[in-house]
């Protein structure tokens, strides 16, 4: 009897999550953190199952100077003239001539913005637009044992898709040379498409789907009671792995985009601390940590002093030495407040630091030019998130079922995209100990 009702809540509680699950592989750039950090509840043998689904889009980031930009300028506008310097190239073929030829014509920026993209007007340079959409899914699994024990299995799914890209002539429209008008420049653009094809690149809509990094832990929670003033006092605790079971980025594709962290492991440390009053206010803070490991891939690397942009050609073999990334935020909740009804107000800040990547050949590819790179310099994201949840839970019940609904605002930050999230989640406890 008790299999067949455990097999019954296992399917039940597939279809949905509670916002007390902890996430792991949860801050990235493209889009606001989840606030699913509340510490454990301690009680033994009690399983909780959870799923969580939500979804969000940008057409803006966010670059390094804090500025709202088209959303692949968040690292600085594409520098087509330099492109091809330090890159690899046949002199014999026609379109790597353009390349070469073009980097030899006199550079030539202005002060003012173009009218249509709002970016400086560079010769030979492109403000890049597109539109970001995300559906993401996240399974969660945690079961207790005694002694505040518990081991925690979360598994990630996304649907990423990047479409209507375009990409706007930032050159200066006037009659000093150069200029919009240029030949060279405009027999580079009629031929964009075959020059990067030629070095495998594609500049074109891209949609991924599939698992990012799953992580498996093991906490310690532990609940202090009726201490003075306060209801509780909840720490936990956690240690674990990030596997590197999403998709990489395609590094034929621009605008493809890592599922997980882009094939690198993590080690993970979690700290949860909550404090409780007045039967329905608590307040929490959490603090979150991933240090990756190093680990060698073909990547697309920075090969000139001045390049700038999504856009490079070469690609080389590099040891990549991927910045940690950290997390902290705090949280008021109205719990229980009116009957099963609770009120979340949260707030992430996430620091992911610089990548280092070290050329197999320094002497091909300059290691100081290939890590001046932007897109590989870190990012910083303040997130605020509502929420809002109804607990079905009945006193004495061993299944705990709740619904609710959040939204996660991107505060501010840098070197990011503006892609604000909101969605649903059901979930399920089922205490073994009635």
């Amino acid at each position: 009897m008790m299999y067949s009702r455990m097999i019954i809540a296992l399917c039940l509680a597939s279809l949905g999550i509670v916002p007390s699950l902890r996430a792991y592989d949860n801050a990235h750039f493209y889009r606001a953190t989840n606030f699913l950090y509340e510490p454990r509840i301690e009680r033994e043998y009690l399983t909780t199952m959870d799923f969580i689904l939500h979804k969000g889009s940008a057409d803006k980031g966010r670059n390094q100077f804090h500025d709202t930009v088209p959303l692949f300028n968040t690292w600085g506008t594409s520098d087509m003239q330099r492109l091809g310097i330090g890159v690899p190239k046949d002199l014999t073929n026609v379109y790597d001539l353009i390349l070469n030829d073009l980097s030899l014509i006199a550079s030539r920026c202005l002060d003012k913005h173009c009218c249509t993209c709002s970016a400086p007007q560079q010769f030979a340079t492109f403000s890049i637009n597109g539109e970001f959409q995300i559906i993401e899914g996240i399974f969660d699994f945690v079961q207790n044992f005694k002694y505040g024990l518990y081991g925690e299995l979360y598994v990630p799914m996304r649907q990423l898709r990047v479409t209507e890209v375009c990409r706007c002539d930032n050159s200066p429209q006037d009659n000093i040379y150069p200029n919009i008008n240029t030949p060279l420049w405009q027999t580079f653009k009629n031929n964009f498409d075959n020059i990067l094809a030629l070095h495998n690149l594609h500049f074109e809509n891209v949609s991924e789907s599939g698992i990012g990094d799953a992580c498996i832990l093991l906490g310690w929670t532990r609940s202090f009671q009726n201490i003075d003033v306060l209801d509780f006092v909840d720490l936990d605790l956690a240690l674990g792995v990030l596997i590197p079971s999403g998709a990489k980025k395609d590094q034929n594709q621009v605008f493809s985009l890592p599922l997980g962290y882009d094939g690198h492991t993590g080690a993970i440390i979690n700290a949860e601390l909550a404090f409780g009053a007045f039967d329905w206010l608590d307040l929490g803070m959490y603090f979150d940590t991933i240090v990756f490991g190093s680990k060698k891939q073909c990547i697309r690397i920075k090969t000139g002093q001045y390049q700038s942009g999504i856009i490079k050609l070469a690609l080389t073999e590099c040891s990549i030495e991927k910045g940690t990334q950290w997390q902290a935020g705090g949280y008021l909740k109205f719990d229980h407040f009116a009957r099963g009804l609770s009120i979340l107000f949260g707030y992430s800040f996430v620091n992911q630091n610089s990548d280092e990547i070290s050329p197999e050949d320094p002497e091909e590819f300059s290691p100081g030019i290939a890590n001046s790179d932007d897109m590989i310099q870190g990012w910083k994201m303040h997130t605020i998130t509502f929420g809002l949840e109804y607990d079905f839970a009945k006193r004495g019940s061993q299944f705990g079922p709740r619904i609710g609904f959040n939204y996660n605002y991107i505060a501010g930050g840098e070197r990011i995209f503006l892609t604000n999230t909101g969605g649903g989640y059901i979930g399920l406890d089922i205490a073994w100990d009635i």
